[in-house]
């Protein structure tokens, strides 16, 4: 790789890094790319070059979060052996995510009821690793299911945890408080297919 190559990639990365903060901190409806571009000291041609649109930066920040979020799943995996542990650490770290994140995500979830399912509809390839990792997960905990049969309660239990997260963004309170709650309804949803 090139020297030019390895600038024009950290320089995204900083872009990418410094957007995530500004996300984190006042939301995307607030976060202005001007402000972005002077806070990096570079161009709003430059962001664009990188990122097509506002929208696309927020969906590669999206994408950021979702492979730091599968890493960390994945690095707990070792020390959860049932599959039980699994789905009630992966709802855990879904919920606690989004916690962190709240300012990150709430005014497009709840201004856009649809905004989950066009996510991940229009940008499977980041999360479908998390579906593969939860449809492993089903087909330990209900050996009856198949490959499809498993992959679809992947899509079902992640929709409802999505419900949860949309709910939360109404409601407000502690998220982590149905961590429990989820788990369990995740794993009658599967034991009973």
């Amino acid at each position: 790789m090139s020297i030019k190559t390895k600038m024009q990639n950290l320089k995204k990365e900083l872009i990418l890094k410094k957007a995530s903060t500004l996300f984190e901190e006042i939301g995307y409806d607030e976060m202005k790319v001007a402000d972005l571009a002077k806070s990096v000291g570079v161009s709003i041609t430059t962001i664009y070059g990188f990122f097509d649109s506002k929208e696309g930066l927020y969906l590669a920040y999206i994408e950021h979060q979702i492979d730091n979020f599968f890493a960390e799943l994945q690095a707990r995996e070792s020390t959860e052996t049932k599959a039980e542990e699994k789905i009630h650490s992966f709802i855990e770290l879904k919920f606690g995510y989004y916690g962190q994140k709240k300012k990150a995500i709430e005014q497009s979830a709840t201004n856009n009821l649809l905004f989950f399912h066009t996510l991940y509809k229009e940008h499977a390839n980041p999360y479908q690793k998390v579906y593969l990792y939860l449809a492993e997960c089903f087909m330990v905990l209900n050996q009856k299911l198949d490959n499809e049969e498993a992959m679809r309660m992947a899509y079902a239990v992640n929709g409802m945890s999505d419900g949860y997260i949309t709910r939360w963004l109404e409601l407000d309170g502690n998220l982590l408080d149905r961590v429990d709650e989820v788990s369990r309804l995740s794993v009658l949803m599967v034991q009973g297919y």
